[in-house]
């Protein structure tokens, strides 16, 4: 008999890792280049490490009719707090 508690812990400990790694390949892209690809539609932030082998604005098409589809017009809703928290921020932000 298996413990569940373990196989919860793995799984968390796998997208640990993943996150980890996709956190670092993002920042080492931005340290190399000072680039990556922003789309941001209301409270929706994406960011994508430039890359030959992919299609940025297939991935953005793509993105955006899954949103759509999901959460319609509220995709677009913002509120206040969040605008002042995108002004103080000092990221460089290229699309």
């Amino acid at each position: 008999m298996t413990d569940s508690s373990s196989d919860t812990e793995d799984i968390e400990a796998i997208a640990d890792m993943a996150g980890e790694l996709i956190h670092t390949k993002m920042e080492m892209a931005k340290r190399d280049t000072q680039m990556t690809h922003v789309m941001r539609i209301g409270t929706f932030h994406m960011e994508l490490v430039p890359d030959s082998g992919i299609n940025v604005e297939q991935i953005f098409d793509k993105m955006i009719d899954k949103l759509m589809k999901k959460y319609g017009e509220k995709l677009l809703e913002i509120n206040v707090q969040q605008v002042n928290n995108d002004k103080g921020s000092d990221r460089r932000q290229y699309a």
